[in-house]
């Protein structure tokens, strides 16, 4: 008996020093796995004709003991809205997401505050309400109907939406995988609005704070991505972006280079902090490994989410694509395990039809990439380099995905070797004085030029609608 009431009294004492810690953040602007406000999903492929084929599965969960509610997008690979919907989670539930339930078959995850859609375990807090919930929650399914279903399916393919006026949200590979990225927030209401929107982190007056985006970090997850046809699988933990509460003026001020949805939340003048969103941003340089050799057959595929920078558009003409396209990158360099290095061009900076990653999410595979090592491990700045002398301050995320003999696999994200708020971009080149080197770069978020030498001066850049140009 004693040992039985020592272990329940450690289990309790474990589960209270969970529910004080989950406030609590860790190292702002770098990205860890520790519960954030905001979940992401960096790319999916769902196979549309076939439920053989590629699905991918997203968890869900609440590391908290109170009832959470969750606000899920879909965005194709252009950063275009395809569909959104609201989970609820009871105290540390969790909740599986299988998109291609979603996307072939309409079917959205069933979650509500009644314990009969919903059960509340005995380590859980009550659940409360949600008026905006009313009515909405649970879906009942199929819950989207033949005509959504026929713009979700076109418009994540690369087709073009009748709900957008015939407008495109990605690119077309013709193969009828539907792909894209998931975004994934605490909200205080079930909600239609995108973080662009007013009412989402603002009031609908503008007042920061006061939108039904909520800032408590409590969500974390994961994903798998399984190829049924090829007999692989793969998944990592999502990307967990934490929020600084309001009020926390030094959480403020780690984040000023900018926030996760800085795109979203710029004022009128277009620079402007604290961002009302309040998340943490990702980085934007890492490494990782890869393989194109025996030992693994199917090679090695990144998997990479860069940020326009832009506001997200509702479509672009499925001819022209978005006045963005395509993301350049600052710089990627390949070595072997001699160290040798190897780029994809040999002039500086490299014109657009060297653009590794040109979408804002990306599978391109290793041995797609005119380089000759078999393995090593890959550099990869992804700033952004339009041709000028310096580049333009941009978040990412890279994961890397290597498989062998049609049946094993293995998903591992990269290695963050710097954070948005280093305001840095480092290009590798030849040892002695002149390598590396701090490039210099432009904050599109703020009025700021920064030297390489860690100087910086008042500078006005372009706003949303005006791209930034090849020089």
């Amino acid at each position: 008996m004693r040992l039985v009431r020592m272990k329940n009294w450690t289990v309790a004492f474990a589960i209270a020093a969970l529910a004080l810690a989950v406030p609590a953040h860790a190292d702002l602007c770098t990205i860890e796995a520790t519960p954030a406000a905001t979940l992401l999903l960096p790319y999916f492929e769902v196979d549309i004709d076939n439920a053989d084929g590629v699905d991918t599965f997203i968890s869900v969960n609440n590391a908290s003991n109170e009832s959470v509610l969750t606000h899920v997008i879909v965005w194709g690979d252009w950063s275009v809205e395809a569909l959104d919907f609201n989970i609820y989670l009871t105290g540390y539930d969790v909740q599986t997401v299988g998109l291609g339930l979603i996307i072939r078959d309409g079917i959205l995850p069933r979650t509500a505050r009644s314990t009969s859609v919903s059960p509340i375990g005995p380590y859980s807090g009550s659940a409360p309400s949600y008026p905006g919930c009313s009515g909405i929650l649970p879906y009942t399914n199929p819950a989207l109907d033949a005509e959504f279903l026929a713009h979700l399916q076109s418009i994540l393919t690369g087709g073009p939406s009748s709900y957008y006026g015939g407008l495109c949200g990605g690119e077309n590979y013709g193969d009828n995988i539907a792909r894209g990225y998931v975004t994934i927030d605490v909200v205080h209401d079930c909600t239609l609005l995108t973080p662009c929107d007013p009412g989402y982190f603002t009031s609908e007056g503008g007042v920061y704070y006061e939108g039904l985006g909520g800032y408590e970090n409590v969500l974390w997850g994961d994903w798998y991505m399984i190829d049924y046809a090829n007999n692989f699988a793969q998944g990592d933990t999502l990307v967990h972006i934490e929020a600084v509460q309001p009020g926390d003026q030094a959480g403020m001020a780690a984040i000023s280079a900018g926030s996760f949805y800085n795109r979203c939340v710029i004022a009128e003048d277009g620079f402007t902090t604290p961002w009302a969103d309040l998340r943490e941003s990702l980085a934007t340089t890492f490494a990782t490994r890869f393989y194109q050799n025996a030992a693994f057959t199917g090679g090695t595929d990144f998997l990479v989410w860069k940020d326009s920078q832009y506001p997200h558009d509702r479509g672009y003409s499925c001819g022209g694509g978005p006045f963005w396209w395509p993301l350049p990158e600052a710089q990627v360099v390949f070595f072997d395990e001699q160290e040798n290095p190897e780029t994809v061009c040999t002039i500086s900076p490299c014109p657009q039809e060297d653009v590794l990653f040109p979408n804002e999410t990306n599978r391109v595979s290793v041995t797609d990439i005119d380089v000759t090592p078999e393995s090593g491990w890959v550099y990869m700045n992804l700033n952004q380099n339009f041709g000028a002398p310096y580049s333009y301050l941009a978040q990412a995320w890279v994961s890397a995905i290597h498989s062998a003999e049609g049946r094993f696999s293995a998903g591992l994200s990269a290695i963050q070797l710097d954070s948005f708020c280093d305001v840095r971009s480092i290009i590798l080149g030849p040892y002695g004085d002149d390598y590396p080197y701090s490039q210099p770069l432009v904050n599109y978020f703020n009025s700021n030029y920064y030297y390489g030498d860690g100087g910086m001066a008042p500078r006005q850049q372009p706003r949303s609608g005006q791209a930034k140009s090849w020089n």
